[in-house]
């Protein structure tokens, strides 16, 4: 298995079309449980040894450098590794203070921080998809879904019912997208200065969580007749800007040098590395939701 995971991450470790990597492979559904086959409710114990997690989990740690890795549930043998975890039971046994809930694994384990570094996904509950977004819940069991999205600071999750052939419709499906909407980064640009040699913005995370990954911000000059005539590598990335702190400010040197003398407008977006990918959006009005560009503001030459 350990060979497997090597030979995985030499082949796919940075590989665009992966965004996040649940580890798997071990227990049932590959969710690193055995339950009911744990030694404690059944006494037969189908688990491999703690040396063999501690050393399929390093290999994983070795094996990827830029993709990011989930693991089922905190523990002492990956709290230090650079591993985020997936709750697949989300609001359902997410919340304190059942010491098998997944909050409370984070609090036991003393990294409820780690999404600031480590993403967090999962799976809402499969027996409350359908229920949860009803008005009122019909589920016969269920935790409060803003509750878990604020203790967990989840990105990513997933939920079949939503795209099931008879998935939600009316207010259910509205109720819906607001809770996927609320997951993950929601990045903005505040505040824009331009002139000639220099562009600097200010970027705040309104979101749920930060973005992971170090996709590398560019700026443009569009001509009147929405021609890109020039473009500069900012050296800027939204990686890592937390939410709940005064936004990042970024500055770089601009060289008109060389354009006709008019108007242009400076544009931004955050190149996906993943060709015909996607573009990252930021949460502005100004937003161009086709290309990604982000409409800064207008600099004149001479």
């Amino acid at each position: 298995m350990q060979n497997f995971i090597t030979a995985l991450g030499r082949k796919y470790d940075g590989d665009p079309r992966i965004g996040f990597l649940t580890l798997g492979l071990i227990g049932f559904w590959g969710e690193w449980h055995t339950w009911p086959y744990d030694g404690w409710t059944k006494p037969e114990n189908w688990m491999p040894s703690t040396d063999i997690l501690a050393g399929i989990l390093n290999t994983f740690d070795t094996a990827f450098d830029k993709t990011r890795l989930l693991a089922r549930y905190p523990s002492p043998q990956n709290k230090e590794l650079g591993i985020g975890y997936h709750d697949d039971s989300f609001a359902f046994e997410t919340l304190p203070v059942q010491s098998w809930h997944f909050v409370q694994r984070l609090i036991d384990e003393g990294v409820t921080d780690k999404w600031q570094r480590e993403p967090i996904g999962g799976e809402l509950r499969p027996e409350i998809q359908a229920c949860l977004f009803e008005q009122p819940v019909s589920c016969g069991q269920y935790e409060d879904f803003t509750q878990s999205v604020d203790q967990t600071h989840i990105s990513w999750m997933i939920n079949h019912a939503a795209f099931a052939p008879d998935g939600y419709t009316g207010d259910e499906y509205f109720r819906a997208l607001a809770a996927a909407k609320s997951l993950g980064y929601e990045l903005t640009v505040t505040e824009a200065a331009l002139s000639r040699d220099r562009v600097s913005v200010r970027v705040a995370n309104r979101g749920t969580a930060p973005f992971y990954y170090d996709w590398r911000a560019e700026l443009a000059a569009v001509d009147s007749q929405g021609r890109f005539v020039k473009r500069w590598h900012t050296g800027w990335s939204v990686d890592g800007i937390q939410p709940g702190q005064a936004p990042a400010e970024l500055t770089t040197r601009i060289d008109t040098r060389g354009l006709r003398a008019g108007s242009y407008d400076i544009v931004l977006r955050v190149a996906n590395p993943l060709p015909n990918g996607i573009p990252l959006r930021f949460a502005n009005t100004s937003q161009d939701t086709h290309t990604g560009w982000l409409h800064l503001g207008t600099v004149t030459t001479r």
